[in-house]
């Protein structure tokens, strides 16, 4: 026992356990089991993950491995893992983790904490002069909403705390004793408080939303942390699934993407999504700058002279031969091949050289965009109809809908003002999660798992049956002057 004490003591792990492993006098059990405990709680998660391995049927090394991993957001394998040692050696969830999301509350009143940067001290009363209108307006459109919820009895109290833009205000914020009490987190919307708030929601075991945000790191595999829009990675397998029904399978495509980290993210989903229809991808390139002549440049580069030439001339391509990364092989295509451009960026100034060149071009291909590109000053809707661009719009919205007119017009009346984006990004996701709240409970994601679609108020709609960003993707393009929804 000592002995073992003393292994554990100087992290001999391994050693440690051999030793009280073989000690058989069943006094001693209790004190043993308290020992390992104890000192496997300070072990590293992947030095518990190899003792695993070595010792699986050691029951204080499994529920030493199971408190580590429920202590961090997890992937989905990883989740599989946890469920098996709670299963297996019979774990309480409430005491070993925080993944597993317990029995929803129903409740007469929920607390909402909107946490923005509202920077009221640089407010004025022009709006022209605020550089966060944007975040005002948004703003609004959760006090309209939450309204109108109370005019269905759907009691919200919303608490609003001023972040400011760094991660320090954010800290003070979480470390009010009130904030342990709150039903749902909207925001923050800068990635680094952002960070310190999901990771607070995660040990408090509180829902948070993020309102703008699509990048899927955000949510990180944390069961409490929701985007508000589809993800990235989302948008591109939507798009990608879509697509692939209008393409020739014997086309070959051509992916473009930005310098964002989503940007990344979407385009490596798509080149996976092609590459399993059997796809081929010629070209993946990074436009990493948004300088105007290297963006120039690199449409000089690549689209002029991939599109240029007589569309039966071959284009050299160059691959690395599989046996030998020093020697190369020369692959020839003709141009004529190549039927899809998959443009993963909301960057105006890549958008329009690349959509500008394409049009004074004029392939034959087919192109998948984002519906970010209509609020460009520099992307003409005419262009984006003669080259049939199919863009993912997760903020579509039916202008023209009773539900939409009502809207502007309680909006005008309670604000003065028209409103714009971000007012109905506030009203939608206040209004529709308002719901849920009422509906599921403070743990609504259970709600949001039964079923498949939830119609939105503004916009169409919600999907988060299978994750926790949304899954409704539209796909748009115009015909006649008019933007259609292609997908249902």
């Amino acid at each position: 026992y000592w002995l073992g004490k003393l292994y554990f003591e100087q992290g001999e792990y391994r050693l440690a356990l051999e030793q009280l492993n073989n000690i058989k006098n069943p006094a001693l059990k209790d004190d043993i089991s308290a020992l390992k405990l104890f000192h496997l709680s300070q072990a590293p998660v992947e030095e518990l993950r190899d003792l695993n391995t070595t010792y699986p049927g050691d029951p204080e090394v499994a529920e030493s491995l199971a408190r580590a991993m429920g202590q961090q957001p997890l992937s989905g394998e990883e989740m599989d893992q946890l469920k098996s040692l709670v299963d297996e050696f019979n774990l309480s969830e409430e005491e070993i983790t925080n993944q597993f999301v317990g029995e929803t509350e129903f409740k007469d009143e929920y607390q909402v904490a909107v946490c923005f940067p509202f920077m009221v001290d640089e407010v004025t009363e022009d709006p022209r002069l605020n550089s966060n209108q944007w975040v005002l307006e948004l703003y609004q459109g959760i006090q309209l909403a939450h309204k109108d919820l109370a005019t269905n009895d759907i009691n919200i109290n919303i608490h609003a705390y001023d972040t400011g833009r760094d991660s320090l205000k954010m800290a003070e914020i979480l470390a009010l004793d009130e904030m342990k009490g709150m039903d749902l987190v909207i925001g923050p919307l800068y990635p680094a408080p952002s960070k310190l708030a999901s990771a607070f929601a995660f040990d408090q075991k509180i829902n948070i939303l993020n309102p703008l945000s699509s990048n899927p790191e955000v949510i990180s595999n944390n069961p409490y942390s929701f985007l508000f829009h589809p993800s990235d990675e989302t948008q591109a397998l939507k798009a990608g699934n879509f697509i692939k029904q209008k393409l020739d399978p014997e086309k070959k495509a051509l992916i473009i993407y930005g310098s964002r980290t989503g940007d990344s993210i979407a385009a490596n989903q798509y080149r996976t999504l092609l590459l399993e229809e059997g796809i081929e991808v010629i070209m993946m390139d990074q436009i990493p700058t948004v300088d105007a002549e290297q963006v120039a440049k690199f449409v000089s580069d690549n689209l002029y002279e991939i599109f240029t030439p007589d569309p039966d001339d071959p284009i050299l391509l160059v691959e690395k031969a599989l046996d030998d990364e020093e020697q190369q092989e020369d692959v020839f295509i003709p141009r004529s091949d190549i039927g899809h451009v998959f443009v993963a960026t909301t960057n105006e100034l890549v958008v329009a050289n690349v959509i500008g060149t394409l049009d004074n071009i004029g392939p034959e291909v087919t192109i998948m965009g984002n519906d970010r590109w209509l609020q460009s000053r520099y992307v003409d809707f005419q262009q984006l109809e003669r080259l049939q661009v199919y863009m993912a719009a997760p903020g579509l919205i039916d202008y023209n809908s009773d539900h939409f007119k009502k809207f502007q017009k309680n909006y005008q009346r309670q604000f003065a003002s028209i409103p714009g984006l971000y007012s109905f990004i506030g009203y939608d996701l206040m209004y529709f999660f308002g719901n849920m709240l009422d509906k599921g409970g403070n743990y609504f994601q259970h709600r949001l798992r039964e079923q498949d679609f939830f119609p939105g108020y503004l916009f169409q709609g919600y999907q988060y049956q299978n994750g926790n960003d949304n899954g409704h993707v539209p796909i748009v393009h115009f015909q006649n002057g008019m933007l259609l929804q292609v997908n249902r």
